[in-house]
């Protein structure tokens, strides 16, 4: 996959353009100092690539390996939760290019089916709403076929708080 960013604005191409290259900056940023400066992060994630921003939302892939699996060889749920953990902040990011992007008050992770070894996860994350105090967050994580067909694996809710994250 490579690295694209879309947008919904209505302003001149260039300055969309513009916009969006610095939008996907940004969250590059922020992704390699997350994996960079969390050792949980840098451990599980490493292998994490950006595949796509826009406004508010950001889709990741990952190829699952050993350190990904639970005792049944299937994606563990708490690698789950922090896939989620770390996309939603990137989500946040995208929404309002935000450097901090809070602390996690409530997650919600329903898992649907299971994904193994060798097998590549497509992650989406969208900032529904980022208000002065909460960011709620959908993310979904879904087993890619080999006809780019996806299958739901886990699907997240997360509430961050945020105050005093963006800066004035």
């Amino acid at each position: 996959m490579t690295l694209s960013s879309t947008s919904n604005e209505t302003s001149s191409p260039d300055s969309t353009a513009a916009a969006d290259a610095a939008r996907t900056a940004k969250v590059h940023a922020l992704t390699q100092n997350l994996l960079s400066k969390s050792p949980i992060y840098g451990l599980i994630l490493a292998d994490i690539q950006l595949a796509a921003v826009a406004a508010g939302t950001v889709t990741l892939w990952l190829t699952l390996s050993a350190t990904h699996l639970n005792s049944k060889g299937g994606l563990h749920g708490a690698v789950s939760a922090t896939i989620v953990d770390f996309a939603t902040g990137l989500a946040i990011c995208a929404h309002d290019l935000r450097e901090r992007t809070g602390a996690s008050v409530d997650m919600h992770l329903t898992f649907l089916s299971t994904a193994a070894a060798g097998d590549t996860v497509l992650i989406r994350s969208t900032a529904e709403r980022v208000g002065g105090s909460l960011a709620f967050v959908s993310v979904d994580i879904n087993k890619l076929g080999e006809d780019d067909s996806e299958t739901p694996v886990t699907r997240a809710r997360h509430t961050k708080y945020v105050r005093g994250t963006k800066e004035p």
